[in-house]
């Protein structure tokens, strides 16, 4: 294990105002699920499953958009892919938060989700082309780490934006940050192609279509979805947990522990000098996060959040690594928009089951929902890829004494 590998990257002045812009971004990006949520529950005085079906709304749109603007991204360059979602988050959130219902509410949140601004695809498929193969690794890992930095700091925020200015104007002041930060990026503009890939303005030779589907992949697509479930299972098992004690002040505790769990998790799992793959993780994943449940008080949910919130960050990296190396440059835009859709998706189908089990049965319901179905996803995919023809390559997952893991 090394951590000289962040020092490279940060001495690196490209990379290095990558991974600042990405964590400015990425906090009202988390800080809008929590508000979100809330504003569903409280300023609309709706249950726990409607403000899963809102959820359920935005992460469909997400899902369908992400593979478009990827795509967009690998034919058009970042910029131009970009300006549609800029325009469209400074028109719907105002509009979200002037809404009087759910039902009128669900649509707009699938609007926002369609245009949603592709940070995750714009920065990972970006390090994938300004570092290294060998260090995408610890490169997926840092964006991990300000990923999760920027969550310990969003829920915390949005929960005292609520106390103090309602949900409804917090939902219009995240929209202005996200243009912000669109704008941030359309500024900075880091490359999605590497020099020696082929010009996108050249019309005079035709290649033919480069295939990067394959069973691997979509293995890690179906792991992706089973992170996102266990995510959100844990965001909306914590918001009920809290609103069923009379503690939603106190988010930012819990948050803050998931979130700096994982922030430590994703470090130490960027300076291994091996891959870890990610079905082992997200069963772990899934087995740590269906006791959450059980606990009974603020202290006692912060701390039981934590062995889960350690294994997030990992196993997102580690998914971003493997799809980086099955599949091919020229590709890779579309493939992490796939990839965000898997996440997304995985989202949309649970949201309203974890929000079910929520008002059926209480929180705990909520994290063991989530939590047995990470598991069986874990489990699924851990079957199929015992398959001979199914099974990953680990021919690019060597550790440095050129043992695979």
């Amino acid at each position: 294990m090394a951590f000289s590998g962040y020092a490279q990257l940060w001495a690196d002045r490209r990379v290095r105002a990558l991974l600042v812009a990405a964590f400015f971004a990425r906090i009202p990006a988390m800080t809008a699920p929590l508000v979100l949520t809330l504003f569903v529950v409280r300023e609309l005085d709706a249950k726990f499953v409607m403000a899963g079906v809102v959820a359920a709304a935005s992460t469909v749109g997400a899902g369908i958009g992400a593979p478009w603007r990827g795509r967009l991204i690998d034919r058009l360059g970042m910029r131009r892919a970009i300006v549609p979602s800029i325009v469209a988050v400074a028109v719907l959130y105002p509009l979200a938060a002037m809404t009087t219902s759910p039902l009128v509410l669900a649509p707009i949140a699938f609007l926002m989700g369609l245009f949603l601004i592709p940070i995750f695809s714009i920065v990972r498929l970006s390090l994938s082309v300004m570092v290294p193969q060998d260090q995408h690794r610890t490169a997926f890992a840092a964006d991990s780490v300000i990923a999760e930095a920027g969550f310990i700091i969003g829920p915390a925020v949005g929960g005292i934006l609520v106390i103090q200015a309602g949900a409804d104007v917090s939902l219009a002041l995240i929209g202005a940050c996200e243009v912000v930060a669109g704008l941030i990026f359309w500024r900075l503009d880091p490359p999605t192609r590497s020099d020696a890939a082929p010009d996108r303005s050249a019309g005079t030779t035709t290649s033919a279509p480069v295939s990067w589907v394959s069973s691997q992949v979509l293995f890690l697509f179906l792991i992706s979805a089973g992170t996102m479930i266990a995510l959100i299972s844990t965001d909306l098992g914590i918001v009920a947990e809290l609103d069923d004690l009379d503690h939603v002040g106190s988010v930012g505790i819990v948050f803050g522990a998931w979130g700096l769990a994982s922030l430590v998790g994703g470090l130490l799992y960027g300076a291994l000098d091996f891959s870890v793959r990610p079905t082992w993780l997200l069963l772990a994943l899934g087995v740590t996060l269906m006791p959450v449940g059980l606990a009974d008080s603020v202290w006692v949910l912060a701390l039981c959040v934590i062995p889960t919130g350690f294994l997030c960050a990992p196993t997102m990296s580690a998914a971003s690594e493997w799809i980086a190396k099955l599949v091919p440059e020229q590709r890779r835009g579309e493939a992490m928009g796939w990839q965000g859709t898997a996440f997304t998706m995985g989202g949309a189908a649970s949201s309203p089951v974890i929000g079910a089990a929520i008002d059926g049965v209480g929180p705990w319901g909520g994290f063991l929902v989530g939590g047995s179905i990470a598991t069986l996803i874990a489990v699924v995919a851990f079957a199929g890829q015992l398959v001979p023809r199914w099974r990953p390559d680990t021919a690019g997952h060597l550790t440095s004494s050129g043992a695979p893991r």
